[in-house]
C-alpha cells in the first residue's frame, strides 16, 4: 500500500482522472455494489496491461501517460525463446512465458528490479500463452490438457481440464474467464469456484481429449488441423467474442462470432454469425475500441473490416502481405498493422467505408507489434540501421516523426509486442528470450 501511495504521488492528475473513470465504469457495469457500500471481491482484469493485446478486444492500446524521462531499468533473460507477448499487472509485475528447455518457462518478475516473484515449469503449449492477470495479481494460464489459476504467490488455486491447448484467456464478465482451445473447445469458468457458468461447447467433432497436441503444429501457420489458432477478441459490454476458426474439413478459415448472454437465467454460448473471408483468415481478430468493427487479416494480404453486429464487410484494404497478422487500433480508428520483420511502419485510419493511409516510415525497419497511446504516439521496436540490434522507438501519430529512441542493449531478432503499465512503464521481450523494462528515472532514484 505504501508503494502504491508513493507511485500515485509521482504522477500527474491525469492518472487520478483515469482511476476515477475506471471506478465509474466498474460501478456502471455492476461489478461492485457501489450503491450500498458492499465490497465486491469478484475477479476482474487488473489495471494496466493484464492480457493479450492489453484490452479485451486485442487492440494494443494504452490509456497510460508514458513519462518523459523513461529509461532502461533492468533486463533479464528467460532461458528460452519468447513467442507470446508479455503482460504487466496493476502492481507493475511482469508476466512472461517462454519455450525454455530447462528450468522455469513461466516467470512473474518484480517491475522494480526484475527479480523473480515466482516461476513455474509448465507443460507444452504454455509458451503460446500471454498471461491473464486479475486485480489481485492472480495469473491464469493454460498448458496442454489443463487451464490453471494461481494466487499472487504462485500457488495453484485450481485446475480445469480442457481438450487441446488453451490459448491466451480473457475475462468475459466479473468472475468469469473465457477459455478457448486449439481443438475448438469453449469454456466459461467461474474464477472463484472453478465451475462452468455455461455448458461447454466444442466446435469440431474431431476434437480428441486423448491427443491434446492434435493439430498443435498447425496453429503457428493457421493450418486446417488447428481449429482455433489465435486468442479471441472479447466484447464484454455486448457479451460477445470473435474467433479465427477453421471448420472441420473446410478449405479456409472464417471469422465466427459467439454470444454468451444468459438465456432463461442461464448463460449459454451460441453462434451469432459467421463471415467467410476470401482466401481465409490468418492471425488474431481485433475489435475496435467502441466494439462496432472487427478487423482481420486475409491470407492474401488484405485488411478486412467487418460490421461486428452482423459480420458484413465494411471495406478491405490491400496491404500486400499480412505480416505477423496482428494489429494495433486506437479509439479514434487509427490502425498500425504489424508487418514482417523489416517492414516499414505505417499508420492507417478507418474512414468508415475505407482505410486511408496517413503516413509511412520507410526508414524504420519494424520488428514488433506496435502499441498506440492516448498521448497520440505509437511505441514499436525497430532494427537499428545497418545493425542486427533493436531499439524501442516512440513515433508521433500526427506526422510519423520520431520523438525518442531507446536502445535495447545486446538485442537481436524481433520483439513480441510492447506492454505499457498503468503507470506508464514499458516492457518488451525479444524472441531470443530477453526482457527489457523501462521506467521513469524518478522511480529509480
Amino acid at each position: 500500500m505504501a508503494l502504491a501511495r508513493r507511485q500515485v504521488s509521482r504522477h500527474r492528475r491525469s492518472a487520478l482522472t483515469r482511476l476515477f473513470a475506471a471506478v465509474t465504469a466498474v460501478c456502471s457495469l455492476g461489478l461492485a455494489a457501489c450503491s450500498d457500500g458492499h465490497i465486491d471481491v469478484r475477479s476482474i482484469p487488473s489495471i494496466g496491461w493484464p492480457s493479450y493485446g492489453g484490452v479485451p478486444g486485442n487492440g494494443n492500446f494504452a490509456y497510460a501517460d508514458v513519462p518523459d524521462d523513461l529509461t532502461l531499468s533492468w533486463t533479464r533473460p528467460t532461458g528460452g525463446p519468447v513467442t507470446a507477448p508479455l503482460t504487466i499487472s496493476g502492481k507493475g509485475n511482469v508476466g512472461v512465458t517462454s519455450n525454455a528447455p530447462e528450468g522455469c518457462n513461466v516467470l512473474v518478475l518484480d517491475g522494480r528490479s526484475g527479480r523473480k516473484n515466482f516461476c513455474k515449469d509448465m507443460r507444452a503449449g504454455v509458451e503460446m500463452n500471454a498471461m491473464l492477470v486479475d486485480q489481485y495479481d492472480q495469473p491464469y494460464l493454460g498448458e496442454e490438457t489443463t487451464f490453471l489459476a494461481f494466487n499472487a504467490g504462485g500457488a495453484i488455486r485450481w485446475r480445469a481440464g480442457v481438450i487441446g491447448v488453451p490459448l491466451s484467456a480473457k475475462f468475459a464478465a466479473p468472475n468469469v474467464v473465457l477459455v478457448v482451445t486449439t481443438q475448438g473447445q469453449i469454456l466459461l469458468i467461474d474464477t472463484q469456484r472453478n465451475e462452468l457458468v455455461a455448458p461447454e461447447v466444442t466446435l469440431r467433432d474431431d476434437a480428441d481429449p486423448e491427443q491434446p497436441l492434435l493439430g498443435f503444429d498447425d496453429c503457428a501457420r493457421g493450418g486446417p488441423k488447428c481449429a482455433i489458432p489465435a486468442p479471441a477478441a472479447v466484447d464484454t459490454a455486448r457479451e460477445r467474442f470473435y474467433l479465427n476458426f477453421f471448420p472441420q474439413d473446410a478449405q479456409t478459415s472464417q471469422i465466427r462470432a459467439m454470444k454468451y448472454s444468459a438465456v432463461g437465467g442461464q448463460r449459454e454460448v451460441r453462434p451469432a454469425w459467421n463471415a467467410e473471408i476470401p482466401s481465409g483468415v490468418i492471425g488474431t481478430p481485433t475489435l475496435s475500441i467502441d466494439g462496432t468493427t472487427l478487423y482481420a487479416f486475409s491470407r492474401n494480404g488484405k485488411l478486412v473490416a467487418l460490421d461486428a453486429e452482423n459480420g458484413s464487410t465494411k471495406w478491405t484494404h490491400d496491404l500486400g502481405d499480412p505480416g505477423f497478422a496482428t494489429m494495433t487500433v486506437s479509439p479514434s480508428g487509427l490502425i498500425i498493422p504489424a508487418g514482417r520483420v523489416g517492414a516499414p511502419l505505417r499508420l492507417l485510419r478507418d474512414a468508415g467505408d475505407r482505410a486511408e493511409q496517413l503516413w509511412q516510415r520507410d526508414d524504420l525497419a519494424t520488428a514488433s507489434l506496435s502499441t498506440l497511446t492516448q498521448q497520440s504516439t505509437a511505441w514499436t521496436v525497430v532494427r537499428d540501421q545497418g545493425e542486427e540490434t533493436l531499439s524501442l522507438v516512440e513515433v508521433s501519430t500526427e506526422d510519423g516523426s520520431t520523438k525518442r529512441t531507446l536502445p535495447l542493449p545486446n538485442s537481436s531478432g524481433f520483439a513480441t509486442g510492447v506492454a505499457v503499465s498503468y503507470w506508464g512503464q514499458i516492457a518488451t521481450a525479444t524472441n531470443a528470450g530477453e526482457i527489457y523494462f523501462f521506467d521513469s528515472k524518478k522511480n529509480l532514484e
